[in-house]
């Protein structure tokens, strides 16, 4: 499968760079990356949604926001989304990465219903994890449609 979209942490500037390159073609993995199936912003909401409720973490922007004009594809994901994400991957049940994978795969606004998304959680959640230990920021680079 090609890659549509992909998750990586970096620096604002490294994450300049690489969106630069992204939209390039392939580019070496140089940097902590995950790569999605056809995934855009709101679907990493909605995964945040679910997440939230499900460690009951509270409420907070989840936004995935765009963060330059010269770089649409680009968009961070916010600090909250991170912290609930970070949150998933250390609870107690440890079959609660699965049940929030279940409920994002069937949640209305995702058009990958009826996958199994719990490989996608875990990398996610593995990803906002190394990010979190290394203070860089998680960014989401979408291929130009």
């Amino acid at each position: 499968m090609a890659v549509l979209a992909q998750l990586f942490a970096a620096t604002h500037a490294e994450a300049l760079h690489r969106a630069d390159a992204l939209d390039l073609g392939p580019v070496p993995g140089d940097v902590p990356h995950v790569d999605l199936p056809s995934m855009g912003p709101l679907d990493l909401e909605v995964l945040g949604e679910v997440a939230a409720r499900a460690v009951h973490f509270g409420a907070g922007d989840l936004e995935v926001a765009e963060i330059d004009l010269e770089h649409e594809q680009l968009f961070r994901l916010p600090e909250f989304l991170c912290e609930v994400l970070v949150d998933l991957g250390v609870a107690e049940d440890p079959d609660l990465p699965g049940d929030v994978a279940t409920e994002w795969a069937g949640s209305e606004e995702l058009d990958l219903a009826g996958q199994d998304l719990l490989p996608v959680v875990q990398a996610v959640i593995g990803l906002a994890t190394q990010a979190d230990a290394a203070g860089l920021d998680v960014y989401l680079w979408v291929q130009d449609a």
